[in-house]
């Protein structure tokens, strides 16, 4: 008779029991694992979906720079997350963290060490210059200026004597410019390395003048226009830096009568001489005003009158423009503005737009798109005749406003969720007690749209009825007086705009110089090339003078000839 196994003493079998207590300690691990996975799993489809919605989505009314922003703060936050999980909540050993995390952390490290700085381009993309890049070698830093001749002063039409133009407006003079450069390139003249900084250049016979940061100096520098030769330069210790918007000066020269006139980013303003670089009077208005700077720098190009030359360094609620004269440099006359600020109240408001000239119902006025609005001032006494709010966030009105043909209405335009508008300005003629007649102003809102035309850095052309612009880095063509849109299209970012010879000739911030046909039906684009290569922003002007068009960035200048080949014989 078979013996009954006592089945207390021997069920389960050793085997089943082991493999009930395997079996639950991993059941045990897997839910530490999905416990311990929800934070990275949670936080790559949020943020995932957040880098969708903000790239693909999301429409925002202050244009790329913010989506930008959003997309690296949620790619850096993630990242972060995806970190932290796995140094202290995954459940990988200590040494699998430790084998990974301390080579990345030692790469990252290295990588962040070798960055020298980092450049923004207008939609906040970063552009990171490292250490072993050589910096950029002045080719006539330390070569000694060609003296040449001293000739006659020569005032033209075609010249390219200040910001913009004669005018501070765009619209040039020129001879006949080629215009299918795929069968004729135009031919480059000359390139050379220029020092930092987004100045343009002012062009006044056959001499080119602009202004480099070079060390820890600005310097005035005068090139050939024919050869791209250094003919002298003027430095003057100076060194503005701002994080996003970089190194070095930012204005245009004034070129009038024989004399150079600057005005520098840290507040220098300067006279020298036209041939030959010589100081004829030279103050820091910001020192001698007891003025703090503007967040961006001096911006604002000096403005030649018959008897003035006006600057903008700017007040604490706008209104500080000053008059000086142009022989001496002293004090005409300074704007109400300049006396508010106290040591509670050390913000400057100055704006980043030029002072310019407008006839309003045949009064000439000074205007000035400054950081709290648009202002006029009487030339003369540089007291306030009229003025209308306009002010974004950021303080930044950078755009030259525009009269249009009815002298009248004026068109303005700025990025940072404020976007385009006209106002009516009209004016009035009262009586006092004594039979004195004085002017009274009044300005008013025509339209108003915050996504029409957002003109961050480019102020516009106005041409036949029509303006054209760019609208957060995309061309857009409007009517100006209804502000209905013509049309959009075409992507040059941030860049500049002139118009010369029924064309308006674009510098794109990438680098690409175009050719556009103003016209109010359709975007019509000509012809284009690339003339600035290698550049991660080019926010100068460029500057074109009988029919050669001078382009520079942070780092060189070059020169190009437009004019139109006519065949010999014709």
């Amino acid at each position: 008779m078979n013996e009954i196994p006592d089945q207390q003493s021997s069920y389960p079998p050793e085997s089943i029991a082991n493999t009930d207590s395997e079996s639950k300690a991993q059941v045990s691990q897997k839910r530490k694992w999905y416990r311990s996975s929800f934070l990275p799993i949670f936080a790559t489809v949020l943020l995932g979906l957040g880098l969708v919605w903000a790239q693909f989505i999301y429409d925002p009314i202050q244009g790329d720079a913010l989506v930008n922003l959003i997309s690296f703060s949620m790619s850096s936050l993630l990242g972060l997350i995806l970190a932290f999980w796995f140094s202290f909540l995954s459940f990988f050993s200590r040494r699998t963290v430790l084998t990974i995390m301390i080579p990345l952390l030692l790469i990252g490290f290295g990588w962040a060490a070798s960055i020298r700085r980092v450049e923004f381009d207008g939609d906040m993309k970063m552009n990171f210059v490292y250490r072993w890049e050589p910096p950029p070698i002045l080719q006539q830093a330390h070569a000694s200026p060609v003296q040449e001749e001293v000739g006659v002063y020569e005032e033209s039409p075609t010249n390219f004597p200040a910001y913009r133009g004669r005018n501070f407006d765009g619209i040039l003079v020129s001879p006949p410019l080629n215009k299918d450069w795929q069968a004729n390139p135009p031919q480059e003249l000359w390139r050379t390395d220029v020092g930092a900084g987004y100045a343009s250049m002012a062009v006044v016979g056959n001499s080119v003048i602009t202004l480099e940061q070079r060390e820890n100096q600005e310097a005035v520098t005068c090139y050939n226009a024919t050869t791209g030769q250094l003919k002298w330069i003027h430095s003057y210790p100076a060194r503005f830096y701002e994080a996003m918007g970089g190194l070095g000066p930012r204005t245009t020269p004034t070129i009038s009568e024989g004399r150079v006139f600057i005005a520098g980013a840290a507040g220098e303003a300067l006279c020298l001489d036209f041939f030959t670089g010589k100081v004829i009077w030279s103050r820091n208005l910001l020192d001698d005003l007891n003025i703090p700077n503007v967040i961006w720098g001096q911006s604002s190009s000096p403005l030649v009158l018959e008897n003035h030359i006006i600057f903008n360094p700017g007040g604490p609620d706008g209104d500080g423009l000053i008059a000086l004269d142009p022989e001496t440099g002293k004090t005409i006359w300074q704007a109400a503005g300049l006396s508010k600020y106290t040591e509670d109240n050390k913000t400057n408001h100055c704006g980043y737009s030029s002072p310019i000239m407008m006839n309003i119902h045949d009064v000439e006025q000074l205007i000035i798109f400054e950081g709290k609005g648009l202002r006029s001032c009487n030339i003369e006494t540089g007291e306030t005749l009229w003025h209308y709010p306009f002010e974004n966030v950021a303080g930044v009105n950078s755009a030259q406003p525009v009269l249009l043909d009815d002298g009248h209405h004026i068109f303005i335009s700025a990025s940072y969720a404020m976007g385009s508008a006209v106002v009516d300005v009209q004016k009035s003629v009262d009586t006092n007690a004594e039979g004195i007649e004085k002017n009274s102003w009044t300005v008013e809102k025509v339209w108003h749209e915050e996504r029409t035309l957002r003109s961050k850095f480019t102020s516009v052309i106005y041409r036949e009825g029509y303006i054209y612009g760019l609208d957060e880095g995309i061309m857009m063509c409007i009517e100006p007086l209804t502000g209905k849109k013509q049309w959009k299209a075409g992507r040059f970012g941030h860049g500049q705009l002139v118009y010369a010879d029924g064309t308006i000739v674009v510098m794109a911030e990438d680098g690409n110089l175009h050719l556009i046909e103003p016209n109010p039906t359709e975007f019509r684009e000509l012809t284009s090339m690339m003339v600035l290569p290698d550049s991660s922003k080019v926010w100068n002007p460029q500057a074109l003078a009988d029919g050669i068009v001078y382009v520079r960035d942070h780092r060189q200048m070059a020169a190009f000839d437009l004019r139109r080949v006519t065949p010999e014989g014709n």
